[in-house]
């Protein structure tokens, strides 16, 4: 038996990219966990629209990037047609707890203009929802 580059058989390989939604006071709330890449940015962006469709209103969404490893430039367009549809529909998009890397990838594209980003979820929610 050989282990092979995966690592011991019985081990189960690590998703590329695992995404969760849910509702929190009006807000739609995203949280990613893995690599936003080339491989992965199509399944983000889908989900995202596809929970944003089945919101009653203007969507507001808050993605939680706070456990995202890397983002490349497919990652960044993702977003980006993410934003776009949210403004489209009268909505707000934000970003939650990006560590440095991500900020800086964000910053040094000057999506920082659009793609807001704060500190921590709960911030993230108050900036959508509070008057």
């Amino acid at each position: 038996m050989s282990l092979g580059a995966d690592g011991p058989p019985d081990r189960v390989p690590r998703e590329p990219l695992r995404i969760r939604s849910r509702v929190r006071d009006a807000c739609l709330v995203v949280e990613a966990e893995g690599e936003l890449t080339i491989l992965t940015a199509d399944q983000l962006r889908e989900h995202v629209l596809a929970d944003m469709r089945g919101l009653g209103g203007p969507p507001r969404v808050v993605l939680d990037v706070g456990e995202v490893d890397f983002c490349d430039s497919s990652g960044l367009n993702a977003l980006i047609v993410i934003w776009k549809n949210a403004h489209r529909a009268g909505g707000e998009f934000v970003l939650a707890r990006p560590e440095r890397r991500f900020r800086t990838i964000i910053e040094r594209s000057g999506l920082d203009r659009h793609l807001i980003a704060h500190p921590t979820r709960e911030k993230a929610i108050a900036a959508l929802t509070e008057p």
